[in-house]
């Protein structure tokens, strides 16, 4: 096998990774073995040891020195401060978009979570409830608040993997991405921030529960 072929193969595995992850298929603090990705995926644990780096680069996981990578946990402090951060950016995006900035890419991006079926797994709804909020952030029009979101994007797709109990179906989901952006389009900026906020509020206030009920499971 070349080298290209092995990062090749580590690409994908680190994909597969990444997307169970992002399934919740992974607890929060759960180990992720080099030797148990290997096993399972039927590559060899050096290409395992490759992808999980990756990951661990990314922010999806954590290693400490001399124990294996562990996927990453979130306090009740951590999820409030990243929604703090996320309302600041995302709010300023949505005062930018109700001044007449294109929603072309917004659109579309409800077209294909409009596509996502309720039998499909949560990856890819998570997948499309990501891309629905950073193409309203790149629809502001700011480099730099693009690059603020992109600094948090891991942990918000990890949070959105602890999301998945609070949807047992994906439409309601949907159906409120769609009321966001028909407030959107409608250029009323009170109407649309007071949906947002609700939005994030209801998200935020299931994964602190969470959050504060994990101690309680692992005892």
């Amino acid at each position: 096998m070349t080298i290209n072929e092995a990062l090749t193969v580590a690409d994908a595995v680190r994909t597969r990774l990444e997307r169970s992850l992002l399934a919740g298929e992974y607890p929060a603090g759960a180990q992720v073995k080099d030797s148990h990705v290997a096993e399972k995926l039927g590559v060899a644990r050096p290409t395992a040891r490759v992808a999980v780096q990756g990951l661990i680069a990314d922010g999806f996981l954590e290693r400490e020195t001399g124990r294996s990578a562990r996927v990453r946990r979130f306090s009740t402090q951590d999820v409030a401060d990243i929604f703090r951060v996320r309302r600041l950016i995302e709010f300023e995006a949505v005062r930018s978009v109700c001044q007449g900035a294109n929603t072309e890419q917004i659109r579309a991006s409800l077209v294909r979570f409009t596509e996502v079926r309720d039998d499909q797994d949560w990856a890819t709804a998570a997948q499309a409830d990501m891309a629905f909020h950073t193409a309203v952030v790149a629809a502001a029009d700011s480099p730099r608040l693009s690059r603020l979101f992109q600094t948090i994007s891991t942990e918000i797709r990890l949070l959105m993997a602890l999301l998945h109990p609070r949807y047992v179906r994906v439409s309601p989901l949907h159906d409120e991405h769609t009321r966001l952006l028909d407030a959107l389009i409608a250029g009323k900026p009170d109407e649309a921030l007071q949906l947002w906020a609700a939005h994030l509020n209801d998200a935020e206030a299931f994964l602190r529960t969470r959050m504060a009920e994990e101690p309680a499971r692992e005892h």
